[in-house]
């Protein structure tokens, strides 16, 4: 058995998944952005905003809103209220850490069961400055969960998954 070779072949698949995710978010960002930049010129200078710009706009946010809170559960970012958890022995904290880690995976089987089905539901309607399917607001969810269930196996094997820990950063959460 050649574990480690596993292990890297492992890794470097769930880092090539993860670059193309977070690859895809900050497009969805500058797309943002120069959208809107867009909306503004043509409305204060040519006097004539597109109609499909701002509907665009917020569908892209939302979209940057599930894979930006995605992302920052991988680097360990989100607020933390620890002080109470802090007090605790070593064997609660770590029970109270796995069923923190069961919740995360049950909140993002939810995000993709509840945001497929919202996928399904909303095909038949369309946006009206688009004329996309409403679908493509509620794409994002099952997304989102499939990589929060990502991150949250492979962080409860042991495997981090920040990819801009500060060395400082790293040493306090190990």
């Amino acid at each position: 058995m050649n574990t480690s070779r596993e292990s890297g072949t492992l890794k470097r698949a769930w880092r090539a998944v993860d670059t193309v995710f977070e690859t895809f978010c900050i497009l969805c960002l500058v797309a943002t952005l120069l959208i809107v930049l867009w909306q503004v010129f043509s409305r204060e200078v040519l006097s004539n905003s597109p109609s499909w710009s701002e509907e665009s706009a917020r569908i892209l946010l939302v979209w940057v809103g599930f894979l930006g809170a995605t992302i920052g559960f991988r680097e360990g970012a989100h607020i933390a209220v620890t002080f109470l958890v802090d007090r605790f022995p070593a064997t609660l904290r770590s029970v109270i850490d796995r069923v923190v880690q069961v919740l995360l995976l049950g909140f993002g089987l939810f995000l993709i069961v509840q945001g497929s089905q919202f996928v399904v539901d909303a095909q038949a309607a369309t946006l009206p400055g688009t004329g996309l399917p409403r679908s493509v607001l509620y794409l994002m969810m099952p997304v989102a969960g499939a990589m929060l269930l990502l991150y949250t196996v492979l962080q409860a094997f042991g495997i981090s998954t920040q990819r801009y820990a500060e060395p400082d950063d790293a040493a306090e959460i190990g």
